[in-house]
């Protein structure tokens, strides 16, 4: 069964590029450009890993991992693995994301290969 990685970012080109790249990987991803849409498919999915964008308009990333988190406790299934991405330095929400206890805090842009060895190594494929 293929691992299952959600995408949370408002990017489209960087959304496109990354399902492009994990699929040819062999995993499943599902792409959310909005919180709210990320927390309608952590509603009806279970994912294995998320990578999550820090800044985006309206819940930011940090915000959207702990209402997903809430939402997969309450439903008995546990935290999900975050790889949080950002284009921006914000020492605060960095700081804020660092209490979440992600994989990784990756500053864009990345390094394709580290950042797919990261993967990797997080959901075992």
């Amino acid at each position: 069964m293929k691992k299952k990685i959600l995408v949370i970012d408002d990017e489209e080109i960087l959304t496109k590029t990354f399902a492009k790249l994990l699929e040819k990987q062999n995993y499943e991803v599902l792409i959310a450009s909005r919180a709210e849409d990320a927390l309608t498919m952590a509603e009806e999915e279970d994912f294995d890993l998320i990578l999550c964008d820090i800044r985006m308009p309206g819940k930011n990333g940090v915000e959207t991992i702990l209402e997903i988190r809430s939402l997969t406790q309450s439903k008995g299934r546990g935290d999900i693995p975050v790889i949080f991405l950002t284009g921006f330095a914000d020492t605060k929400l960095e700081k804020e994301a660092q209490t979440l206890n992600p994989i990784a805090y990756i500053f864009k842009p990345f390094d394709t290969i580290k950042l797919l060895e990261l993967i990797q190594s997080t959901v075992h494929v």
